[in-house]
């Protein structure tokens, strides 16, 4: 039987021991881990993404760089990054023709080598989602428009063996003089002494297969393990994102969500480290705890998911989805049009495409991912309160009249909205509160909630619990019960003591505000901020 329920009062460092013994993971709000998630890029209305990721410890990581776009987080880009002890790495997400492109100066080795002029991000993965009445959508949901906002996963693959002996082993350079750590390690003038090496080591040269090609048999669902430490010795990495709009003069940025201990105990130090371009690793990978730590209420709660699904890879994913579960989330806005005041919020399920694009949703989600909408809708509720405490009257009765949402969503992204249910149908889904947006997000994965509210400013609540929805949610199914029917399901995970209700849910809200007579007539300033979502958990 696990333990329950500890006190936050045994300090941040028992919490961790904890963690170590029970091999739980956890988001770590000192903002270090294995893996990083970055809940929002945008590359739309001329916005720029820079992105920053730091190795604070002195171990060489081989890392998956893994950027998704907004709707149904499919692959648009993804690469292996190699970084030295200490190392910070930087990129950059920008506008290219209908689509976009990554760019960086940076010297740390990447495989492949990203060009000078940068590499375009791909749509591939959207065509086998075409449907028959795809040529008669209004804009095109499989161009290459749809890459240009989304979501980033940072995934720690593993750690390399400074002492790996290339001369005596048979490590990845022919010549026996350099080892792979040794390769991507910065000298004086701040260059890796050989990226090649690398790079030559997944690839085929004349018919001969590099030795990480070879370690993985040239399959994408093997770890490539040569020149890597015995034992796993993971974490340590943080990373932010800024999006900038030169044109308009603004920028707000953010933290990336950090989940650390998630590498089970007893993996070796290569045990992530697979082809680029593969899949591979993801969440559900069989390296990753069935356990996690919930911080709650002054307590901490042990989730362990193996105990209530008896697949493991399910197990794996609902362990990181209970460390990201929100029963609702609380954020301000602000609208004045005397200020040029606009507010979204983003709203990012990074696991959502693991539980939709199945026969039957696996819960906590209600929603299979749906070709001809393009879209797997989940139902929230709105709560909105002004800065005098006055909330707008209640919605009329289902059935009645009641106000709309402006801007309308798109035709089609799912159902319409109706009362105060407000649909997220997307893995990121941008909540606009003002006539215009914040981020500068397209109504492609946009929902409007301005003709709602009563105020200009005050704070809001989106509820992910399916009582608070007035729209009747679907039934879902717990994998892994063989035969069994699906099973109705309440937006909730659990194991054999614990239920959480509501989402896999991460965020932030922007602020954006005009003024026009900054410095003088005439000299437009503009300002931006961000503020992460606050949240309620449910756990009963």
């Amino acid at each position: 039987m696990k333990k329950k329920v500890l006190p936050l009062a045994v300090g941040a460092a028992s919490a961790v021991a904890m963690t170590a013994a029970h091999a739980a993971m956890y988001v770590n709000e000192d903002g270090m881990g294995e893996s990083l998630i970055l809940p929002f890029y945008s590359a739309e209305d001329g916005n720029n993404t820079n992105v920053n990721l730091v190795n604070t410890t002195g171990t060489h990581k081989a890392v998956k760089v893994r950027i998704v776009e907004a709707w149904n987080s499919l692959e648009v880009l993804d690469f292996n990054l190699y970084m030295s002890p200490e190392d910070h790495f930087s990129f950059a997400i920008v506008a290219e023709g209908e689509g976009a492109k990554i760019i960086t100066n940076d010297n740390s080795c990447t495989v492949p080598a990203i060009p000078a002029g940068g590499e375009m991000f791909r749509n591939l993965k959207f065509d086998t989602e075409k449907s028959a009445a795809g040529a008669d959508k209004p804009y095109d949901w499989t161009g290459l428009a749809r890459t240009r906002v989304g979501h980033i996963e940072i995934i720690e693959m593993g750690q390399l063996d400074p002492d790996f002996s290339a001369a005596s082993k048979a490590g990845i350079d022919p010549t026996g003089k350099m080892n792979a750590a040794a390769a991507m390690t910065h000298d004086s003038t701040g260059v890796p002494a050989d990226c090649e090496l690398l790079v030559n080591a997944w690839s085929n040269i004349a018919g001969v297969d590099g030795k990480w090609v070879e370690d993985s048999d040239g399959l994408a669902t093997i770890p490539a393990k040569t020149e890597f430490l015995e034992a796993w010795t993971g974490g340590g990495l943080y990373g932010y994102a800024t999006v900038i709009n030169v044109p308009e003069g603004a920028a707000y940025g953010y933290d990336a969500i950090a989940i650390a201990d998630q590498v089970a105990d007893g993996a070796d130090g290569g045990v992530m480290h697979y082809e680029p371009g593969s899949v591979n690793p993801d969440f559900s990978n069989s390296a990753f705890n069935t356990s996690s730590l919930i911080f709650n209420n002054g307590g901490v709660v042990e989730f362990n998911a193996a105990e209530g699904y008896l697949s493991s890879t399910v197990a794996r994913l609902q362990a990181l989805n209970a460390t990201l579960m929100a029963t609702a989330v609380h954020n301000d806005y602000v609208t004045d049009a005397s200020i040029g005041a606009t507010t979204d919020w983003v709203l990012t399920f990074p696991t959502k495409r693991a539980h939709v694009n199945t026969a039957v949703p696996i819960e906590p989600f209600s929603e299979t991912w749906d070709i001809p909408t393009a879209s797997a809708c989940e139902y929230t509720s709105m709560t909105l309160v002004d800065r005098e405490e006055s909330a707008p009257p209640p919605p009329p009765a289902p059935g009645s009249s009641g106000p709309d949402f402006s801007p309308k969503p798109p035709t089609p992204p799912g159902p319409a909205p109706s009362n105060n249910d407000v649909p997220l149908c997307y893995e990121a889904t941008v909540v606009q509160f003002a006539e215009g947006s914040a981020t500068g997000a397209d109504e492609s994965v946009s929902i409007g909630v301005n003709a709602y509210l009563d105020a200009e400013d005050g704070w809001a609540s989106i509820s992910f619990d399916p009582a608070d929805a007035d729209t009747k949610l679907g039934g879902c199914n717990k994998t892994g019960t063989g035969t069994a029917p699906a099973i109705a399901c309440a937006r909730t995970i659990s194991d054999a003591d614990d239920i959480i209700t509501g989402l896999p849910v991460v965020g932030f809200a922007v602020q954006k505000y005009v003024n026009g007579s900054a410095g003088g007539a005439g000299v437009l300033a503009n300002y931006a901020m961000s503020t992460v979502h606050k949240t309620t958990v449910s756990i009963s």
